[in-house]
């Protein structure tokens, strides 16, 4: 079938005539000089096939997944593609439409007698990895926010097994945002549903491991360290990602709440899992810490005013306070900016829609005071911030926020400084398009914006900063994107990222579509 005209790269590269995979490297051409100490694989996940056969998908975000990898080596670079071969990506090809319900997209209807089969059966939930990585020792998985994961070559991209990370950890959605910290721990958090009779989130830990330790041993290892009640008994927060600071993780649960019981019959009503998200705009958002070395939680709850937020920035421990920087929204209009509908649009079409400030991501700083003192006033006694905090009745502490920057999404940092203080992220920024019209380096302490890089018909990916070797600077390094370019050429750009200045640009002959996640793993 025929592609919808598009005027967004995320369509235009998918169209069904166009070549996404090449399983043989595709070398590219260097523009500038790819730094010596610049070495490692830059593996990048996200949406590949959107057209089928018979119908196309409804949201981008229910794409088949498409890894990706960059592999920079002695000055040159090379591109690598394969779709991940999972059973949802199987099934739903060989039917020629979807036939596995995705988050955004239902099945097609299949009659009175489609919806009785159904009604006798447990519905069937996607494995589609397609929104980031993990490494867990030097084992590569592809990951969405279910419990499926599924493994990958590093070296060819060939999909491999599948693993249900359930069979070892309390887990039926998990952040598609792992962290990693300095020891080479990995944690995330996950949702488990009617876990000893109510909704609870989980403190994850996988273990570091050496390379060639066997993954069974890792997953064996693996623990949950902490489990905290959800505000509903059956129906846990929507959590895309989390923050951790040296001490602390930080769970933020949103008045953005899963349906549990819709989701269960969600199959039989002709609905997407995302139907079964619910908006409670009267319900106050609330946060808690846990320690990562006892897995006590942290015994104040914080609150503040209903937010949405997708992608956090970073934690950090400060005294006897947490800083927590989140990128936030009024209304849940990020996810809305994927629909193929949107998508579709043309820029100032699309403009239009989402002009309010409501519909604007805002950088936010939180300041958490860790005091359990039952103290009035403002609990919040750092310099240089406008944020408060002041303790309830309850025993609550309500806080309130301040304004880093505005129109900036998907931040990244120097890794070095994850759960430290730091000074700068880096953001495929825009205010009213989805993320990528430009790439933005933000001062947290100046609270503004530095520098910026835009380029007509370009669209950039979520970067990556890569550290300078010995750097003393938190700047001191590149910063890469992966870049489509409206004239098909697409190419991957790095920057210093002391200044923006360009340092090199490496042209592929290959279909490069926008991605949404990925790692970058330094060649040992």
């Amino acid at each position: 079938m025929d592609s919808p005209v598009a005027a967004f790269p995320h369509l235009t590269t998918l169209d069904i005539s166009k070549n996404i995979e090449f399983a043989d490297a595709v070398q590219g051409t260097v523009k500038g000089e790819i730094p010596s100490w610049v070495n490692g694989s830059w593996y990048r996940n996200g949406p590949g096939v959107v057209h089928f056969r018979e119908e196309s998908v409804k949201h981008w975000f229910d794409g088949m997944a498409l890894a990706r990898k960059f592999c920079i080596e002695n000055g040159k670079a090379s591109y690598t593609s394969r779709l991940v071969n999972g059973d949802s990506f199987k099934k739903n090809t060989a039917a020629g439409k979807v036939v596995v319900a995705e988050f955004g997209t239902t099945t097609a209807s299949e009659g009175f007698l489609g919806r009785v089969k159904n009604a006798l059966t447990v519905p069937e939930f996607t494995d589609n990895c397609l929104i980031n990585f993990l490494n867990l020792g030097d084992h590569l998985f592809a990951i969405t926010e279910s419990n499926f994961i599924r493994q990958m070559d590093p070296v060819t991209l060939d999909t491999m097994d599948k693993v249900d990370l359930a069979k070892y950890l309390p887990i039926n959605i998990m952040s598609s945002h792992p962290l990693v910290d300095a020891e080479g721990n990995v944690f995330s958090f996950s949702s488990s549903i009617f876990n000893m009779g109510r909704t609870k989130y989980n403190l994850l830990k996988f273990p570091a491991a050496k390379p060639g330790t066997p993954l069974e041993t890792i997953l064996s290892s693996s623990e949950s360290l902490c489990s905290i009640d959800s505000s509903w008994r059956v129906s846990p927060s929507y959590h895309h990602s989390f923050a951790m600071s040296k001490k602390y993780a930080v769970f933020v649960e949103m008045p953005l709440k899963i349906d549990i019981p819709k989701m269960a019959v969600a199959h039989l009503r002709h609905m997407c899992y995302s139907d079964c998200i619910e908006v409670l705009p009267d319900t106050q958002t609330r946060v808690y810490l846990v320690d990562k070395e006892t897995g006590k939680q942290h015994s104040v709850t914080f609150l503040c005013d209903p937010l949405i937020v997708y992608h956090h920035v970073n934690a950090y421990d400060d005294g006897d306070h947490v800083v927590l920087d989140l990128s936030c929204y009024k209304k849940n209009g990020f996810y809305d900016k994927f629909t193929m509908a949107n998508l579709s649009l043309k820029p100032e079409e699309f403009a239009k829609i989402y002009s309010s400030d409501d519909e604007t991501v805002k950088t936010t700083r939180f300041v958490l005071p860790l005091t359990e003192e039952n103290t009035s006033g403002n609990l919040v006694k750092l310099s240089n911030t406008t944020c408060t905090a002041e303790r309830q009745k309850g025993g609550e502490i309500y806080c309130t926020s301040e304004v880093l920057s505005i129109g900036t999404e998907c931040a990244v940092i120097n890794n070095a400084y994850l759960g430290r203080k730091y000074k700068y992220f880096y953001s495929p920024g825009g205010l009213k398009l989805p993320p990528g019209e430009m790439l933005a380096k933000i001062d947290v302490e100046k609270k503004e914006r530095v520098q910026m890089w835009q380029e007509k018909g370009c669209w950039a990916s979520q970067p990556t900063f890569v550290a300078k070797p010995g750097a003393t600077q938190e700047d001191d390094g590149i910063l890469m994107s992966s870049v489509t370019n409206e004239n098909g050429k697409p190419f991957l750009l790095m920057l210093d990222a002391k200044d923006f200045s360009e340092v090199a640009r490496i042209h592929f002959d290959a279909n490069i579509p926008p991605d949404v996640h990925g790692i970058f793993v330094p060649k040992a």
